[in-house]
C-alpha cells in the first residue's frame, strides 16, 4: 500500500470539511476522486500534502505516518502536488519554472541528477522543450498546465496529487492531460490521486474511484462497475 488515509477529519478554523474520510492508493495506480464542488475533494488533497493544519486521523505513506507533516518533508519522501489553477510563475521562463521543482528537491539543475530529471520531464512533455525560454505567463492555459505538471515531475515523485488538472481547458487539451496521466502510470510507474470533474475522461484512466459528498466518502468502486452513469450523478 502506497498511501493510506484512515478516519481523516480536517477543515479551516471552526469549519469541519472532512469527516472520517478513508481511502487508499496502491503502487502504480490511478485513483479518481469525484464529487460536486464543496464535497471536500480539494481539501482532502491539501490535507494529505500538509497544507491544512490540525488534521485528525491517520495518513500513512509507505507505512510511515505523515499526518500534518509539512510539504517540504512530503516532497522529499516522493509526494508531489499539482494544484488547481495551474499556478505557474508567470514572469519566469519554462526552464526556470522546472528548476524550481529541482530546487525544492534539493537538486542542482547542472548536476547529473538534475539533467537526468530535466530530460525525463521533457520526454513526457516534449512541448516544454520547444518553449524552454518562453515566459510561462505567455503560454496558453493548456501549456501552463503542462508546465505545472512538469515542475511536479521534476521532484521525482512516486505519488502525484492532481487537483482538477483539466479545469478551464479545451476538450482537446483535456484529452492530452488524461493521456499524460496514463503514460505516467504505465511508463513511469507513478501512482496518481486525481480530483477531476470531467468524469468521462477520468473513467478512461482510473483503476478505482471514490465518490465524496459533503466531506464524506460515500462510494468506492471501479469504472467497470459504473454501468449506469445516471446513478453515479444521483449519488452526488
Amino acid at each position: 500500500m502506497m498511501l493510506r488515509v484512515e478516519n481523516l477529519s480536517a477543515g479551516y478554523g471552526s469549519l469541519n470539511v472532512l469527516d472520517q474520510v478513508s481511502l487508499d492508493v496502491n503502487e502504480g495506480e490511478v485513483v479518481a476522486l469525484f464529487g460536486h464542488n464543496g464535497a471536500g475533494k480539494s481539501t482532502l488533497l491539501r490535507t494529505i500534502f500538509g497544507l491544512v493544519g490540525g488534521a485528525r486521523g491517520e495518513i500513512r505513506f509507505r507505512g510511515e505516518r505523515i499526518l500534518n507533516a509539512p510539504p517540504q518533508t512530503l516532497t522529499g519522501r516522493g509526494i508531489a502536488f499539482v494544484p488547481q489553477g495551474r499556478g505557474v510563475f508567470a514572469n519566469l521562463t519554462v526552464a526556470e519554472n522546472l528548476r524550481l521543482g529541482l530546487l525544492a528537491a534539493g537538486i542542482s539543475a547542472d548536476s547529473v541528477e538534475g539533467k537526468r530529471r530535466f530530460e525525463r520531464v521533457v520526454q513526457h512533455l516534449p512541448l516544454l522543450r520547444e518553449r524552454f525560454h518562453e515566459r510561462a505567463g505567455r503560454l496558453s492555459g493548456g501549456q501552463q498546465q503542462m508546465v505545472s505538471i512538469g515542475r511536479a515531475l521534476a521532484l521525482g515523485p512516486s505519488l502525484l496529487l492532481m487537483d482538477e488538472p483539466s479545469i478551464g481547458l479545451s476538450p482537446k487539451i483535456v484529452q492530452e492531460v488524461i493521456q499524460l496521466v496514463r503514460r505516467l502510470r504505465d511508463e513511469a510507474g507513478l501512482a496518481v490521486l486525481l480530483v477531476e470533474q470531467n468524469v468521462r475522461q477520468a473513467l478512461r484512466v482510473a483503476q478505482r474511484i471514490y465518490v465524496m459528498k459533503t466531506g464524506v466518502v460515500i462510494l468506492e468502486t471501479t469504472p467497470q462497475q459504473l454501468t449506469d452513469r445516471k446513478s453515479l450523478w444521483e449519488l452526488f
